[in-house]
């Protein structure tokens, strides 16, 4: 189980190494994921791109959670910063190889313990991972101001400057953008979408491609290294 487990991990590693930034106004890393508008549901949308979006399909359904992406639910617009497929792999990993440890530090674990399949992750972890993620309204790039997160020098607590706090189904996020400087004007180059969990330890990410439009909402998609541990 644990040579398996290493193997699927190296191979998750390596795709995660894949996300570049381009210079262009809008951040966007060129991780496979489709940019721009789609005339459809964010649902279907998922459906045009199984390669990202498969596994996140999986989890969405368990959760019972359809609905909101469909466009049928409580809310008719949302912002869903979207975790992709290989995400959601490496959260199942790295829970596989926590049990393996565990194992080998003598404590009893059971073999169904160990997830398998995404339909394996137990509902009642899908949903608040899932709604942390999910703002129940369209939220564009342009939509958040510049701003930075950094940490507080002697301290684990990180300092919010400017910004954007948003709350989700379950929580707050906070957002920032980092405008770069072309042709020596200054924040006239790219811009790229921040985000953390608020009031939190939890780690600075970057969306690896923003704005992806559908009809009743906004995917701020994550890039392949995005860590679910924080959510």
């Amino acid at each position: 189980m644990a040579a398996k487990i290493n193997k699927l991990l190296r191979g998750v590693m390596l795709l995660g190494m894949i996300g570049i930034c381009s210079c262009t106004k809008y951040n966007y890393i060129d991780s496979g994921l489709a940019n721009g508008v789609h005339d459809c549901s964010m649902w279907e949308y998922f459906k045009t791109d199984r390669y990202n979006w498969d596994s996140t399909m999986i989890m969405i359904d368990h959760a019972g959670l359809k609905p909101l992406f469909e466009g049928t639910g409580e809310y008719k617009q949302i912002t869903f910063f979207g975790i992709t497929n290989n995400t959601i792999v490496r959260y199942m990993l790295d829970h596989n190889r926590k049990l393996d440890e565990d194992k080998l530090a003598g404590e009893e674990v059971d073999d169904s313990e160990y997830w398998h399949r995404v339909t394996d992750i137990p509902a009642s972890v899908c949903v608040p991972l899932l709604k942390s993620l999910i703002v129940t309204k369209r939220l564009m790039l342009d939509d958040v101001p510049n701003g930075n997160r950094k940490l507080i020098d002697g301290k684990k607590d990180y300092e919010e400057i400017d910004g954007i706090v948003v709350p989700t189904m379950l929580s707050e996020l906070f957002l920032w953008v980092v405008r770069g400087d072309y042709g020596g004007v200054q924040h006239a180059g790219y811009a790229s979408l921040n985000m953390a969990k608020r009031l939190s330890t939890a780690e600075n990410w970057i969306v690896g491609s923003t704005d992806i439009q559908t009809n009743n909402g906004v995917v701020q998609a994550m890039g392949y290294e995005f860590l679910l541990r924080d959510f």
